[in-house]
């Protein structure tokens, strides 16, 4: 016998949780290993680009282009995946029957879309991160200690504060940057790019040490900003 069900049923189901998660609503926390822990731009092309476009246009050049703000990607980022794990199985024959026995796992890689801005910011962060893994004109392969980065991924409640669900990916490196295509057809549309992330492996993040973790990211943000302030002048 079929359990009764109706919409008043749904709709105390859902209200019960929490109501239905939105997929517009998360964070990506992401940081460049090859520019950790400064802020500073590095990209001095993208700077002197940017710079006669403003100038060009009757603006003036910006203290805020030798910075690099880390809610950039977090902003730029359209979409993004969690991952999810397979598990490995074996199969093990008995008794004329085949079982299958697990005996490892595999996760996915993550998949991210990003809006790309005049200055090719998203582009540009990702392919230098591709060049600090595999420098193709000096023929170098980086340690795999040194190129990945945590990344931190997470499902938004009804409130921009408090997370109901935060993925953590350990050393993370991008392995894909796609192609973008240009076209007189596409008048209208933006630009964006896509990147795949390889990891060692995601766990699930409470939300006291998901806190913890983003408060620390977030006094060593903080602490650089300032002392990048301070010494900013010096570059001039």
């Amino acid at each position: 016998m079929a359990l009764p069900a109706g919409i008043d049923a749904l709709k105390s189901t859902i209200g019960r949780r929490g109501g239905l998660a939105k997929a517009n609503r998360f964070a990506l926390y992401i940081s460049h290993p090859g520019k950790k822990p400064s802020l500073i731009n590095t990209d001095l092309e993208g700077i002197v680009t940017g710079a006669a476009r403003s100038l060009i246009s009757g603006g003036s050049l910006s203290l805020q282009s030798f910075i690099e703000d880390p809610r950039d990607m977090y902003l730029l980022c359209e979409s993004v995946t969690i991952p999810g794990r397979q598990i490995v199985t074996q199969e093990h024959y008995t008794d004329m029957k085949a079982i299958k026995k697990p005996y490892a796992y595999m996760n996915e890689d993550v998949n991210l879309v990003f809006h790309l801005t005049n200055d090719m910011y998203a582009w540009n962060f990702f392919n230098s991160w591709q060049q600090f893994i595999i420098d193709p004109n000096e023929r170098r392969v980086s340690f795999l200690d040194d190129i990945g980065t945590d990344v931190i991924i997470q499902v938004m409640g009804n409130t921009d504060y408090i997370p109901v669900k935060t993925i953590k990916l350990t050393n993370a490196f991008p392995t894909t940057l796609s192609s973008i295509e240009l076209s007189n057809s596409s008048e209208n549309t933006t630009l964006r790019c896509s990147v795949s992330l390889s990891y060692d492996d995601w766990q699930e993040v409470g939300a006291v040490d998901g806190f913890r973790d983003l408060a620390s990211r977030a006094g060593e943000l903080i602490s650089n900003s300032v002392n990048l302030v301070r010494n900013i002048g010096k570059l001039f």
